[in-house]
């Protein structure tokens, strides 16, 4: 068997197959990892002596987040409606959704503030969510949302 040199032919196919195996590898899909969970007000009710906020987490990431615990504040009209700093032992699936609830005691402010919401003398509240998660592979991971709340028709002492 003779060596014969590569044509240019052959040549420019060993040259397009590696190229097109350079890209393959670089456009490759990548695990986002790092990001914080989209974390909104999915409701807010009040009895007159606790408040029961229910968020939605929505996990960005191409892995699990086991969120061990949240910290964040409810601020409306630029002063702290609650806060709460605690456990939240909670795993959110790859790119999921995961819904939580807590109860906080209500303060005086934010019964008649709510009340005035659901009563009508204002129409909506303008309010900030702001805080972090701690999930066990992550570490802090920092979210805000800003909103407005407004009374459930039919179901009074409830927000979204």
């Amino acid at each position: 068997m003779q060596n014969r040199p590569m044509t240019i032919r052959q040549i420019f196919v060993v040259v397009l197959v590696v190229v097109v195996v350079a890209l393959t590898t670089a456009c490759g899909s990548k695990i986002i990892r790092g990001n914080a969970p989209i974390v909104r007000i999915t409701e807010l009710s009040h009895t007159g002596t606790t408040i029961s906020l229910q968020l939605s987490m929505r996990n960005l990431n191409g892995i699990a987040l086991d969120v061990q615990s949240i910290d964040f504040s409810l601020s409306v009209e630029d002063s702290e409606l609650f806060s709460y700093k605690g456990p939240a032992e909670t795993n959110i699936v790859a790119n999921g959704t995961e819904t939580w609830t807590v109860e906080v005691e209500e303060s005086l402010a934010s019964k008649e503030l709510l009340d005035k919401l659901q009563a009508g003398d204002i129409v909506s509240l303008p309010y900030s969510l702001t805080g972090s998660i701690t999930a066990v592979d992550e570490g802090k991971l920092r979210f805000t949302r800003e909103g407005h709340l407004y009374p459930v028709p039919g179901r009074p002492g409830r927000f979204r």
